[in-house]
C-alpha cells in the first residue's frame, strides 16, 4: 500500500478539482528515484510532463517512475498496484509490473511508483505497420478486449473498484458534467456549452435503456497507451492503467478505430450484447465527448496548450 497522502488540508480550489500543489523540483524527484531503486545506479533521466494525471521519468530508458500530479491519482497507487498483477495474469499483452512503491519526503509522504520499462515505443509515434504489422496489432487488440471482458468483476471489486452498472456509470458522467460546468464552460462559446449540455442529455436517456455486464475497462486504451516494436513488428505491451475500472463495454472502443479500423466494426458486434439496444448510441457519445477532457484540464490548470488542442475538436465533434 501506499504512504499516507499528504496531510495538510487542500485548498478549496484542490478540494474541487482534485489538483495538487506543485510537485518538488525535477532534481528532488530524481533524487528520490534513486534513494527508491539505489541498485538501479540511475545516471541518466528523462522527463515526460505531459500527462495530466503524472510526471513520469524514464532512467536510462531502463525504468519509469510515475509521480501523481493529482490527490485522486495518488490514493489510486495501491489499487493500481494490486490491479496490475491481476492483469499480468489475465492479459496476453505485458502491462507495467510495479517493483517500487515510495514516498517524497517534501511531500508529506506523497506516494509514488516505479518499474522496468516496457519495450516499443508508442503506436501513435510510428508512421507505418505494413500489412503484416497491422494485421498482428488488430488481432492483439482483439484479444486484449476479449481478455478483458473475461475478468471477473469480483477480483477488482475485491482490489476497490468502483461498480461498472449502468447506475455508477452514469454518476460517474454526472460528475464529470458538473465538472465542466465549473471549470471548463467559461472557456467555451455559448453555442457550444447549449451542445454540450444536449449531448449529455441523450447519453443519459441512452444509458439508462443500456442492457450491458460492467467489464474491466483501460478507459484512455487507443494509440499513446499501445506500444510497438518497430523492428520485431509486433506489439509489446499496453501502459497507463491508472484510470482502471469496470465500466461500459462500449467505452474501450472510443479510441480505437484508428489502431483496427478493418476489424472495428467487429469489434463492436462482439461487445455489444443482444438485449442491448443502445450501445451504438453510448459509443457514439463516448467518442464525440472525448476532447472536454482537455477543456477541462486547460481550466483547471491554466495550461492553454490543452485548450488550442481540445477545443477545435470537441467543436467539431458537437457543432460541424
Amino acid at each position: 500500500m501506499p504512504g499516507p497522502l499528504p496531510p495538510d488540508t487542500p485548498s478549496p480550489a484542490e478540494q474541487e478539482t482534485g489538483l495538487t500543489s506543485s510537485l518538488p523540483p525535477v532534481r528532488e524527484l530524481q533524487a528520490a528515484a534513486r534513494r527508491a531503486w539505489p541498485e538501479l545506479r540511475a545516471r541518466k533521466f528523462e522527463v515526460h510532463d505531459g500527462g495530466w494525471a503524472n510526471l513520469v521519468l524514464e532512467a536510462d530508458g531502463r525504468a519509469i517512475f510515475r509521480f501523481p500530479r493529482r490527490r485522486e491519482v495518488a490514493a489510486g497507487l495501491g489499487f493500481e498496484v494490486r490491479a496490475l498483477g491481476l492483469l499480468a495474469r489475465h492479459l496476453s499483452l505485458p502491462v507495467p509490473r510495479p517493483t517500487r512503491l515510495a514516498t517524497l519526503d517534501r511531500a508529506a509522504g506523497w506516494p509514488f511508483i516505479a518499474y522496468p520499462k516496457l519495450p516499443g515505443e508508442p503506436l501513435s509515434s510510428i508512421e507505418s505497420l505494413g500489412p503484416k504489422g497491422a494485421h498482428r496489432l488488430e488481432s492483439a487488440v482483439e484479444t486484449l478486449l476479449r481478455e478483458l471482458a473475461a475478468i471477473p468483476p469480483r477480483s477488482l471489486l475485491r482490489f476497490g473498484a468502483t461498480r461498472g452498472d449502468p447506475r455508477s456509470w452514469a454518476e460517474r458522467f454526472r460528475r464529470l458534467e458538473v465538472r465542466f460546468a465549473r471549470h471548463g464552460a467559461s472557456l467555451t462559446p455559448p453555442a457550444l456549452r447549449r451542445a454540450i449540455a444536449d449531448e449529455f442529455e441523450r447519453f443519459r436517456s441512452a444509458l439508462s435503456g443500456g442492457r450491458y455486464r460492467a467489464v474491466a475497462t483501460h478507459r484512455d486504451l487507443g494509440p499513446d497507451h499501445i506500444l510497438w516494436d518497430s523492428r520485431a513488428g509486433r506489439p509489446t505491451g499496453v501502459i497507463d492503467w491508472e484510470d482502471l475500472c469496470l465500466g461500459d463495454p462500449a467505452f474501450d472502443l472510443t479510441g480505437l478505430r484508428p489502431v483496427g479500423p478493418t476489424r472495428f466494426d467487429r469489434w463492436v458486434r462482439q461487445r455489444r450484447a443482444p438485449a442491448d439496444s443502445t450501445f451504438d448510441e453510448r459509443l457514439r457519445f463516448y467518442r464525440r465527448i472525448a476532447p472536454i477532457h482537455g477543456v477541462i484540464h486547460a481550466a483547471e490548470t491554466g495550461d492553454h496548450r490543452w485548450l488550442r488542442r481540445f477545443l477545435p475538436l470537441l467543436r467539431a465533434n458537437l457543432l460541424e
